[in-house]
């Protein structure tokens, strides 16, 4: 029996279900795209997870064309994993995580012309946690600031397909195949590779829905003057913690540390809404509002109250 027939066998039962080892493709679908874009699925590994002061040790990507009114992806264009040295040992955790090694690292270090070549082609840069990734490159390469993200994290639903999980690797097995992960170039390939799935619940490609949802507008809601016993309803309402926000209160008083949480145009009055009910007892005007431009999406600039 070969692999074919046997993985036929074992689907008419319920008892198995079959995934699919990731080979990375050089071509996804034949002919070309009728309105061609081009992506970049990009991934850091790093020092740690501050954003402002740890160092990128390892960037992959993939370049791919996709059809921007459909969201088919074609050809992969250009693949590239490249090490930093980040100049001190790594901690043992991050060694654990990675499987980057000091060794691995000394002397290493990213090919700038290369990196920003694929940037200034990228219509489209993704990221699984794009928020992490942009930040950790834009303090690497100013060449990023200039650029429009989009994050298979964030602009899924991924609870409305049924999948409780958003870890990279709990979502290719949902989506039928798995990869060996926490290299960059690999977790690059995978998060391309979920792009190119139809979704468990809608069967929509998403590739598509990703697409749908990074064009429509964008807030960001700052919940400042938020009481403190509000906190767990914030949390559970999918809020984040940010404790580098600084504002000045009502009474001409800094202060430091926010809830935020980003939504869409449509999301915008029915959480506004929820805010005043839920966190002000019905009084209005104390929480701030944002517009996010494209461009700004991601990037640290997002996270500001200006």
């Amino acid at each position: 029996m070969n692999d074919i027939d046997a993985i036929k066998h074992l689907e008419q039962s319920d008892q198995y279900r079959v995934i699919q080892r990731l080979n990375a493709p050089e071509r996804y679908r034949d002919g070309s795209p009728a309105t061609p874009r081009i992506g970049l699925v990009l991934d850091t590994e790093a020092t740690g997870l501050d954003t402002a002061k740890d160092s990128i040790i390892e960037l992959g990507f993939v370049a791919f064309e996709y059809d921007a009114g459909t969201g088919l992806i074609y050809r992969i264009l250009h693949t590239y994993d490249g090490f930093e040295d980040p100049g001190k040992p790594l901690e043992e955790i991050i060694k654990q995580i990675t499987g980057i090694t000091d060794d691995m690292l000394t002397g290493q270090r990213l090919d700038d012309d290369e990196i920003n070549v694929w940037l200034e082609k990228a219509d489209l840069i993704v990221a699984h946690n794009a928020a992490f990734d942009r930040q950790m490159l834009e303090r690497r390469l100013p060449k990023a600031l200039d650029t429009n993200w989009a994050c298979t994290f964030n602009n899924i639903n991924w609870s409305d397909e049924n999948v409780s999980s958003h870890k990279l690797d709990y979502l290719a097995y949902r989506l039928g195949f798995y990869f060996d992960g926490h290299r960059a170039v690999n977790d690059a390939q995978a998060t391309l590779h979920l792009l190119t799935r139809a979704l468990p619940e809608s069967n929509k490609l998403a590739m598509g829905v990703l697409l749908a949802h990074a064009r429509e507008k964008s807030f960001r809601l700052f919940a400042v003057h938020a009481p403190f016993e509000k906190k767990d309803a914030l949390r559970a309402h999918g809020y984040f913690w940010l404790p580098e926000f600084r504002y000045t209160d009502r009474f001409g008083k800094p202060k430091k540390g926010v809830w935020s949480k980003m939504i869409t145009e449509t999301e915008s009055e029915a959480e506004q809404a929820w805010l005043v009910e839920h966190v002000y007892n019905n009084k209005t005007g104390l929480f701030k509002i944002k517009e996010i431009a494209p461009k700004d999406r991601y990037s640290l600039r997002e996270f500001n109250s200006e």
